[in-house]
């Protein structure tokens, strides 16, 4: 049994608005002034555009992902839908208990993902997972958004649920308060210390295997043609240039993607051309299929979103380097001079 306590404006990204329109790009404002728009504001709209009919017929694998991003005003325009259920993640309950977007559960990380002494972040059975989504109340027919709260590993872990939930058959429900519960508060939204009531739900997971990927199919996929092993931790760990570790680098071929290209200082995602770009400049072409990896199984999930909106067919090795720099029998490649 699970224990413990179940209780702006837009700037390029693509996300949901008011009306549950998709935006992609800067949204542009319709308005009387419609003169006084400047025309490098129209060139960037129109880059976008073309960005976006350039992913859907370019080969990629999956249909790219415009939807899982909302922003406040979306949220707040949905927060009494019915089958709407906002779960905030926090690395303490402290956190969440101190003020919380009204009728939000708590959900601690630990919950959903397993640590012990050999190896860190791991998958829980099915069974365990099922019976907390159930708890917060989670059902078949939920719409879910799930929302961080403070810290980068906040959010690297509402990523790696987002990524859980896909596994389990909810991806295509779920989606991510864009800039999570700092957003919300800085756009003067409700905020409560009120523990919302709920009854449990009724939840049928639909597994999607291979979502997370194990150390054997790694393996036999570095070096093969069109895949593209995505390594998302600092430079200088990707390098191999960090100290007091006893085998520094990284998977043989990998490219590198750092988690911070992908999100910003304030956790919100960059746009969806922005990503297209940076995944090109690293190396990642159209119709790969992607492999990402960071230290532990975390921030690898945020590459994992940003393949997904892009359309790329993208996998999560949930092992990570602390599996593979782990084995002694694997190897590992060191980089010399730092990629940009």
């Amino acid at each position: 049994m699970v224990g413990g306590f179940f209780k702006a404006q837009l700037e390029g990204r693509s996300v949901l608005d008011r009306t549950g329109n998709v935006i992609t790009g800067k949204a542009l404002c319709y308005s009387n002034r419609l003169g006084l728009r400047t025309s490098g504001r129209i060139l960037k709209h129109v880059l976008v555009v073309f960005v976006v009919a350039f992913l859907a017929n370019s080969g990629y694998a999956a249909e790219p992902r415009s939807d899982i991003l909302v922003t406040p005003d979306w949220l707040a325009e949905h927060l009494d839908d019915e089958s709407l259920v906002v779960v905030q993640l926090a690395d303490v309950e402290l956190d969440y208990m101190r003020g919380h977007i009204p009728g939000a559960r708590f959900l601690w990380p630990g919950w959903l993902e397993k640590s012990s002494p050999d190896k860190s972040v791991e998958l829980y059975p099915v069974a365990r997972m099922d019976s907390v989504l159930e708890s917060l109340g989670i059902s078949d027919s939920s719409q879910i958004v799930l929302c961080h709260t403070y810290t980068t590993l906040s959010a690297a872990c509402v990523a790696r649920a987002w990524v859980m939930f896909d596994y389990l058959g909810m991806g295509d429900r779920t989606k991510i308060l864009d800039g999570g519960f700092e957003a919300w508060n800085a756009m003067g939204m409700p905020v409560t210390k009120e523990v919302p009531k709920h009854t449990p739900g009724t939840f049928t997971p639909k597994i999607k295997e291979d979502v997370f990927v194990d150390l054997e199919y790694v393996k036999a996929r570095v070096g093969e043609q069109g895949i593209r092993l995505v390594d998302t931790r600092r430079s200088v760990d990707y390098r191999g240039h960090v100290r007091g570790v006893v085998r520094a680098g990284h998977i043989p071929g990998a490219v590198h993607l750092p988690y911070a290209t992908i999100i910003d200082k304030t956790r919100r995602y960059a746009p969806v051309d922005t990503l297209g770009v940076r995944f090109a400049k690293a190396g990642i072409k159209p119709g790969d299929e992607i492999i990402s990896y960071c230290y532990k199984g975390r921030s690898a999930c945020f590459a994992y979103i940003a393949g997904r909106m892009l359309g790329y067919d993208v996998h999560v090795y949930d092992g990570s380097s602390e599996e593979w720099c782990g084995r002694e029998d694997l190897p590992v490649e060191v980089s010399e001079v730092e990629q940009r």
